[in-house]
């Protein structure tokens, strides 16, 4: 499964980690950076992804549309995405198309011009993203979780900002930031796929001649280290729709905390799966619910385990409860050592499906690489999932299923929120 690695600093002092997969026929590269909303100011909220759909708007020698036609021409996809922690831009072309691709990648990336009557235009796309974000309860319920567990942490900030900041940017503020975190140091470009190692690094080290090289200052409060949400943390937000939307937040963990892979097997049993005991109990035995599952959530500084449950809102103090009644059992008695084994073997089998592809390569590798600084192999992944013991199951248990420590949010028309606090605290 795994291909040659390659780990270097480029000449312009940005980081390649590449993986040579030579039995795939196409390439996927990524120009990660270390910005997002983690790194922005309150009045800053929302520039890094603006600035990551501004990049698609013109290069010194591309328009918008030849930036689309070019890409077309070489059969390729390209795309970007802004998370909280970091700013990915990336192309995937079958192998002998790569210098073609990076090219077009390098071009709008370096050389970007940022117009203002784009700007103009594409703020106006932003403020449509936001309405529809705030449209779709499900993605409002997980916002409002976040900002409100990460309450006081940089991680409570939204990706996309709010609509007044899109509204006062300018394409100085753009340039501005740019010019503080788009740095070598802050940039890694991940390549997984088929590709002749040399010829990559010689493509990459011509292209990316023009990367700012100013030193990286990152602020204090992007790191949420030490973070410790409040107690008997409680949101709601009305919202006249069927549903009531219910989240749960406990602590969670590090991106680079290797407890991961106890969490991963952990979750699974939790509600990671359709054979999971929430999905089993609140979906298939109760009908109470279509969507119900949990999730880690792990970041650089700093992690929450979720659980999001979708319901009716006569059923909304019902699933509550039976959650709560699921989490405490699993807090009391932990997981059975079959569903230990079973869940171990679905996280091996998860995780080799979730890399059968050069995207989901290259996104792993350079996730890894901006946010940690380390990569580990596929086979590494593989026995340091192998290694979780089962006793190893409690621990990570006792540390994530703290019930005083506990955020609990929904959205919708929520019956009684007295009671429901009642209930759930």
């Amino acid at each position: 499964m795994d291909g040659t690695f390659i780990n270097e600093k480029l000449e312009c002092g940005a980081r390649l980690i590449a993986e040579k997969l030579p039995n795939f026929h196409s390439v996927t590269a990524g120009i990660w950076v270390g910005a997002g909303s983690v790194t922005e100011t309150p009045d800053e909220n929302g520039i890094s992804h603006l600035i990551e759909h501004m990049l698609f708007k013109g290069t010194e020698k591309r328009t918008a549309k030849q930036i689309a036609v070019d890409v077309d021409n070489i059969g390729g996809q390209i795309n970007a995405f802004t998370s909280k922690e970091c700013t990915c831009y990336y192309i995937k072309v079958i192998d002998e198309k790569l210098a073609a691709g990076l090219e077009i990648l390098t071009d709008l990336f370096c050389n970007a011009t940022l117009p203002t009557e784009e700007l103009d235009k594409e703020r106006n796309v932003v403020l449509e993203e936001i309405a529809m974000s705030n449209d779709n309860p499900e993605d409002l319920a997980m916002d409002l979780i976040a900002s409100t567990y990460f309450h006081g942490c940089s991680l409570e900030k939204t990706i996309l900002g709010p609509a007044d900041n899109i509204r006062r940017f300018g394409r100085q503020d753009l340039v501005s930031y740019m010019k503080r975190y788009y740095t070598a140091e802050n940039i890694v470009v991940a390549v997984a796929g088929n590709f002749d190692a040399q010829e990559l690094r010689d493509c990459l080290n011509m292209l990316l001649k023009k990367v700012n090289q100013k030193q990286l200052t990152v602020p204090e409060f992007a790191g949420c280290r030490g973070f410790e949400p409040q107690k008997d943390n409680f949101a709601k937000i009305d919202r006249d729709i069927e549903q009531v939307h219910l989240c749960m937040g406990f602590p969670g963990i590090r991106l680079d905390d290797k407890r991961k892979y106890a969490l991963n097997i952990v979750n699974n049993v939790i509600g990671g799966s359709m054979s999971s005991r929430l999905f089993q109990r609140i979906r298939e035995e109760m009908g109470m619910a279509y969507s119900v599952f949990t999730y880690p959530a792990l970041y650089a500084g700093s992690g929450m385990y979720g659980v999001y449950a979708g319901t009716m809102a006569s059923n909304t103090l019902q699933v509550a409860e039976t959650i709560l009644k699921e989490l405490r059992n699993v807090k009391k008695e932990g997981i059975t050592k079959d569903e230990f084994i079973q869940s171990k073997e679905q996280s091996r089998g998860n995780l080799i499906l979730s890399l059968e592809s050069t995207s989901s390569k290259m996104s792993s590798i350079g996730k890894a690489m901006i946010l940690t600084g380390n990569v580990y192999s596929d086979e590494e992944v593989l026995r340091l999932m192998e290694e979780v013991r089962y006793e190893e199951t409690q621990d990570i248990i006792d540390a994530c299923l703290d019930f005083d420590r506990m955020t609990v949010t929904c959205v919708g028309k929520v019956p009684e929120s007295g009671e429901l606090r009642r209930v759930v605290f």
